[in-house]
């Protein structure tokens, strides 16, 4: 019974082969990684719309929509009435005009613009023009 004891002691106090130690490793780093991934978010631009765009007495004259994949943002007109509806996209952090679409088409048609946002930049969406001023949204395009 006493050498069956001293050979389980041996046994336990014995290194586990280099491979198991590796395995061991690598299977706390990957665990780390991804815990920290979790925790840090994934970035995504935030869809808003379709809004509707009104002019200072209230008329509605257009709508717009942002969609995130893609960065693309879509102006339509509504209203025959020698105006187009514009959104102005403007840095949150300095007020700096960094995008604009017109739906300069008339009436019933719609203008949709491309561009690359930065990801975890905050922006302001305002309805522009003659007659019109109406912020749409503020958006950070990238993990909230």
């Amino acid at each position: 019974m006493a050498k069956i004891r001293k050979i389980m002691a041996a046994s336990a106090t014995r290194r586990a082969p280099r491979f198991q130690r590796t395995g061991r490793a690598l299977a706390v780093g990957t665990t780390a990684t991804a815990c920290l991934a979790l925790m840090s978010g994934v970035a995504e631009a935030k869809s808003w719309g379709t809004y509707a765009m009104e002019n200072i007495y209230g008329q509605k004259v257009g709508t717009a929509k942002f969609v995130a994949n893609g960065d693309k943002l879509t102006v339509c007109d509504t209203r025959a009435d020698s105006y187009a509806p514009k959104v102005k996209v403007y840095r949150y952090s300095d007020k700096k005009l960094v995008w604009t679409v017109t739906a300069n088409l008339g009436k019933g048609w719609c203008v949709t613009s491309s561009k690359n946002l930065g990801e975890r930049t905050k922006y302001e969406f305002w309805n522009s023009g003659n007659e019109m001023n109406q912020l749409l949204s503020v958006t950070t395009a990238g993990a909230s």
